[in-house]
């Protein structure tokens, strides 16, 4: 009827329990372990923290306050409510520690201070005796020159961040006990690191590739080495194989070296030889040595008859002679011994390379010939410098010889095989004797035009001795080709093991975050917007969010100290108003305040990537970097720090990504010194604040850009990566799990910091996959020709792959995952034919002109963080390619669940079995031998069939114990 919402509702299963009459009934699931079984009605009693009818529910100690939900166990609370039975209101800034929350949102400010948050500190200017009014306290225009009116230390807050060493100007407390200005300071000082220059190198924890002891070519042997050089710019070029090149390579030419292997006669005067010595010159694939045929008078000719040793079709076939008469090329005939002619040599071809195309004549074209022949019946005999034949097309290749056998898992190849179809095919191929060759399975032709690299899982492992590209031409093409890289990698892949598998202590909701934006997209405050569109929206999902702060929309240039303390109007009523024109900020309608206090009111910690690049501040502008960067980071950190702050960000970050080709600073010097001046400034700005370096394209880029002597100052070690790997149709999004995919490029910094530093957090600040859906979907825009770009997948596999990369980085040990992007982006015609549209359908939800729809892997997140949210990573119990099969405690250490999935594409359907076992010990509760502890029951993590049917694939095994 009208006003009514239908939909349907579905039976999954139904199990029936009960005995015959007169026998004991048996419970359900036998209560789950936690309830007595009557077995005269088959009813369980369930123990008092539980209910349901197998026991399976579990129920909160105490009532949920404030329309609270128990789930499981624990309160889940409603907007505005936070603590263990939702009893504490939550307020902006905690209320700045000036003043007591009494309700969501509304703070009862103490004297002295006001405004929303009570952030503003009055004083009373007493003009003549008559007139006071409220003024805000300014903070120094540079560091040190003025007093500053700290904001109240709110204790609670740090001690649950820092400690014992909350309050102290070294507030973070490292693994000994004792405290540091940051948590690199710890690492360094910790018992285990290293921070000599051995250990910060980047080639110690960079994957080797498999090292070549030699090459392998079919021409221009000289430049081979160039395929294994491990340089991107390089290349092998070859040869031209069409029309006699080939006549060099013995497995393109049929007769090559036939002479050495007895396969030959040649006419004398007085009968024939075949020995080697007589003739093997003929054969030997070198134009400039010669064997000679004399006349036999018997005969009344000279000639040379070469034996196939399989009887083919011909393609072509080349020779070089000396005559003085002319000299008929032949081909003796399989079963009748007719010789056909295939061409005749004269006189003025002497001394020179001449080739005749089989293929081309009609009469000789699908006959199967036996021996090829030269003879003449010139009396002074023949002198044949080399005869060659060939059956099949012409082709080119260069590769690796390894030196011995060994097990190959991983290839990436970058060649180019010219245009215009001048290549027919292009193979990866490995040998074990360089004779039998096995074709690698590439899951398609190779594309002729291809320039990019490929990468090629290989499972299981091959066991080859060599591998190579190989170019088979189109005939009679008179072409070159080129290999630039090929690289191969052992069983451990092409990005290499982790070390020892270490419980992860960050709990899932605080592990995974969002990437957002000055007003989320809107172009509106983020204090300004409904819950439905501001950083509301995305808090059930995201424990934390990050923002591009641009330092250009803070100050003109570098050298200018941002006025953050004056981005509202000295005198302002209230401070969170907004400012219209009266910012002091290079923006003048500016207020970071506007956006910081409303993301961290929804409940996520903040974190800010103060954005910089050559376009916005050219290099030049700097004119000390130290002192700009300090100054810059002292009153970042000043104003939005957590102790000395408003408390509204919890790091920041010297750059997003400073390198980008056109946009990016090439002088690691210059960054280098910007860094160390704009993390000094901070951590003097606000001890507590988190700084963490830019992210760069590699390890290599990082080292030469941080030493030891910046890491006293860091917090966390950065970078970004995304699940793609090089495939067909070029870059491609696949599943975070495939041994290809460059989200494993996080094992090399991860390596560095397990030796180098140990115990230092790295943070994932960026990561993610572009996928169809909100009502969006990947195509070109318009105006523009082509298909949907490669690395957007599936809007359910955008979602499955959000859950399973996050246990699985969670399982590397990451600290912090932050998801790029929060929406949708509009896609650039202009850009298009470079990027494909890349990032701009990576978002959780759709652009404003599809209606800020939310895709799959919104709810993704969000159910997995309502239904796993407390929850860590513990343990690997199996991981290979059937299965991952994961561990997770409950914050105490104590196992509470199983995740298990299969490690494939999302739109790959079916189930396997798998197997495993799970041995834990007890604390004391039960012996430490290997025993039964575990009851498992399959539940899904939600629901939601129109929203989140990914979730079908993931499965939560809840622990019931004996």
């Amino acid at each position: 009827a009208a006003g009514h919402d239908w939909d349907k509702v579905y039976v999954q299963d139904i199990e029936v329990f009960g005995n015959p009459a007169g026998a004991s009934l048996k419970c359900p699931n036998n209560c789950s372990f936690v309830g007595t079984c009557n077995t005269l009605t088959g009813i369980c009693q369930c123990n008092s923290l539980y209910a349901g009818v197998d026991c399976s529910y579990k129920k909160c100690s105490s009532p949920c306050l404030n329309n609270g939900v128990c789930v499981n166990g624990l309160c889940v609370c409603s907007n505005g409510y936070s603590g263990s039975q939702c009893e504490a209101a939550i307020c902006p800034s905690d209320c700045f520690g000036r003043g007591q929350c009494v309700a969501p949102g509304v703070c009862a400010c103490a004297a002295g201070f006001g405004g929303s948050d009570c952030r503003k500190t009055v004083f009373y200017s007493v003009n003549s005796g008559k007139t006071s009014r409220n003024l805000l306290v300014d903070y120094p225009l540079l560091a040190g020159n003025k007093s500053v009116v700290k904001p109240a230390f709110r204790t609670s807050f740090y001690q649950s961040q820092f400690g014992a060493c909350a309050g102290t100007s070294q507030p973070f407390r490292c693994g000994d006990g004792s405290c540091a200005l940051s948590v690199g300071a710890c690492s360094l000082r910790s018992k285990n690191g290293n921070a000599g220059t051995k250990t910060w190198s980047s080639t110690a924890y960079d994957t080797k590739t498999i090292p070549a002891a030699g090459f392998i070519a079919s021409s221009a042997s000289q430049y081979a080495n160039k395929v294994g050089d491990g340089s991107q710019l390089t290349f092998w070029q070859s040869g031209i194989c069409y029309s006699t090149g080939y006549v060099t390579v013995s497995e393109i030419n049929i007769i090559s070296r036939a002479c050495a292997a007895g396969r030959c006669t040649i006419s004398t005067s007085t009968g024939t030889l075949s020995t080697s010595a007589a003739t093997a010159s003929i054969t030997d694939v070198d134009f400039n040595t010669a064997n000679s045929a004399s006349f036999n008078s018997a005969a009344g000719k000279a000639y040379v008859q070469v034996t196939l040793s399989t009887p083919t079709t011909l393609i072509a076939v080349s020779t070089k002679i000396s005559c003085g008469a002319s000299v008929q090329l032949v081909g003796v005939v399989l079963g009748t011994n007719a010789k056909m002619l295939i061409g005749t040599i004269p006189t003025s071809s002497t001394y020179k390379v001449v080739n005749f195309d089989v293929v081309d004549n009609s009469t000789l074209s699908g006959l199967v010939f036996s021996a090829i022949r030269l003879e003449t019946t010139w009396s002074g005999g023949v002198q044949v410098f080399e005869l060659a034949a060939r059956s099949g097309p012409c082709f080119e290749f260069a590769g690796i010889d390894f030196g011995k056998p060994v097990a190959v898992s991983a290839l990436t190849v970058r060649h180019y095989a010219g245009s215009g179809g001048t290549v027919t095919a292009t193979y990866y191929e490995s040998s074990l004797d360089q004779i039998t060759w096995q074709k690698l399975d590439t899951n398609g032709p190779i594309p002729s035009l291809m320039t990019d690299a490929l990468d090629l899982e290989i499972y299981p492992a091959i066991l080859m001795r060599y591998v190579r590209v190989r170019h088979v031409l189109q005939e009679k093409a008179s072409f070159k080709v080129f290999v630039w890289e090929l690289s191969a990698w052992d069983t451990n892949g092409k990005n290499g093991q982790l070390g020892t598998v270490k419980p992860n202590p960050v709990s899932f909701r605080k592990l995974v975050g969002v990437n957002g934006i000055y007003g989320w997209g809107t172009g509106s405050y983020s204090s300004t917007l409904t819950p439905q569109l501001g950083p509301s929206v995305f808090s059930p999902a995201c424990g934390h969010a990050r923002n591009y702060q641009n330092w250009n929309w803070d100050v003109s240039d570098p050298t200018v100290i941002p006025a953050f303390d004056q981005m509202v109007a000295p005198g302002s009523s209230d401070y969170g108003a907004l400012p219209g024109s009266g910012s002091r900020l290079n923006f003048n309608w500016l207020n970071w305040d506007n956006e910081y206090t409303a993301w961290k009111a929804s409940g996520m910690e903040v974190e800010v990537s103060v954005q910089f690049s050559s376009s916005s501040f050219p290099q030049n502008l700097f004119k000390n970097p130290f002192v700009n960067g300090y100054n810059y980071g002292y009153f970042f950190s000043r104003h939005f720090g957590r102790k000395n702050g408003t408390g509204d960000v919890a790091s920041m970050e010297v750059g997003n990504e400073p390198w980008i080709a056109g946009m990016g600073y090439s002088d690691p010097v210059f960054y280098s010194t910007l860094l160390m001046g704009m993390a000094k400034g901070a951590k003097d700005g606000d001890p507590t604040m988190r700084v963490l370096p830019a992210h760069f394209g590699s390890l290599d880029d990082d080292l030469q850009r941080f030493n030891a002597s910046h890491i006293r100052y860091l917090d966390a070690l950065n970078l970004h990566a995304y699940s793609w790997m090089q495939t067909l149709v070029g870059r491609t999004g696949v599943h975070p799990e495939h041994n290809m995919s460059t989200q494993h490029e996080v094992n090399d910094l991860i390596r560095f910091r397990d030796t180098a530093l140990p115990g230092m957090p790295i943070y994932l600040t960026e990561w993610g996959w572009d996928s169809a859906g909100g009502g969006e979907d990947c195509n070109p825009p318009a105006g523009i020709s082509g298909t949907a770009s490669p690395v957007c997948v599936s809007e359910a596999a955008q979602a499955l792959y959000a859950v399973r990369g996050a246990l699985m980085l969670a399982r590397k040990g990451l600290q912090r995952l932050t998801w790029f992007f929060y929406g949708n982006q509009a896609t650039d015609a202009a850009s298009w034919p470079s990027v494909k549209g890349l990032f701009s359908r990576s978002g959780l939800r759709s652009t404003s002109a599809a209606g800020y729809q939310l895709k799959q892997s919104y709810y993704a997140l969000k159910d997995f963080i309502a239904s796993l949210g407390a929850t860590n990573f513990q343990a690997v119990i199996r991981e290979d390619h059937d299965a991952f099969v994961y561990l997770l405690a409950n914050g105490t250490n104590l196992a509470s669940h199983i995740m298990a999935w299969r490690p494939v594409d999302a739109g790959v359907s079916g189930s396997i079995n798998v197997t495993f076992t799970v041995c834990l010990p007890c604390s004391g509760r039960c012996p430490s031998a290997c025993i039964p502890l575990w009851w498992l029951s399959v539940r899904k993590l939600s629901n939601r069939t129109t929203k989140a049917s990914f979730m079908q694939r993931i499965f939560s095994y809840s622990q019931k114990r004996q």
